[in-house]
């Protein structure tokens, strides 16, 4: 046998062996969904490398999802003890990597600033997050809480969006700011 073929079969067996490994895997994360600890749900839900196991985790985390929608490696949430549903994402989203979505924010560790008017009124909020369909969000964006993102829109790698994104626009900057409107055909 010459060596090209030996490559060949050797590359075949590889490629049988690690799909072995992945879908024996994938049916391990897939049937002990509801019975992790919810430490280790939220670190598959952000770091494992299949997105559908990912989002399966993301649902037990609070976090909805809809048909045709992805989220890349990194997605974090940050999600109130109160809300078993805070984030409901539309369906075919695409999500870049290192998406920040909070909907609880606060000075949880502070007590003397938690005392404070100001803090109380303006900056301590707790708040779900909609994001619409067919919206496509960008690296290292931050969502912050109550924001409602419109439908076919485009948020800018490395936005803070703080306020309500308009459907068929685009937004951008720290913080988010409209910088167009789309035109739909």
């Amino acid at each position: 046998m010459d060596e090209k073929k030996l490559n060949n079969i050797a590359s075949s067996m590889d490629k049988v062996f690690w799909s072995f490994w992945d879908n024996l895997i994938y049916k391990a994360l897939e049937s002990s969904v509801d019975i992790m600890p919810p430490r280790l749900q939220k670190l598959i839900a952000n770091y494992y490398t299949d997105a559908r196991i990912r989002k399966l985790y993301f649902d037990r985390l609070g976090v909805k999802m809809g048909e045709g929608s992805f989220a890349n490696l990194g997605m974090k949430i940050i999600v109130s003890a109160n809300h078993r549903y805070s984030i409901e994402i539309g369906d075919n989203v695409s999500i870049g990597p290192n998406l920040t979505l909070v909907t609880e924010a606060a000075a949880g560790n502070g007590k003397e600033i938690n005392t404070l008017p100001y803090v109380k009124e303006k900056l301590t909020k707790e708040a779900k997050i909609y994001i619409e369909d067919e919206v496509w969000i960008g690296a290292n964006v931050v969502i912050l809480p109550g924001v409602r993102v419109g439908r076919c829109s485009v948020i800018g790698a490395g936005a803070v969006v703080n306020s309500n994104v308009e459907p068929y626009s685009v937004y951008a900057g720290v913080p988010a700011r409209k910088i167009r409107d789309l035109e739909k055909e």
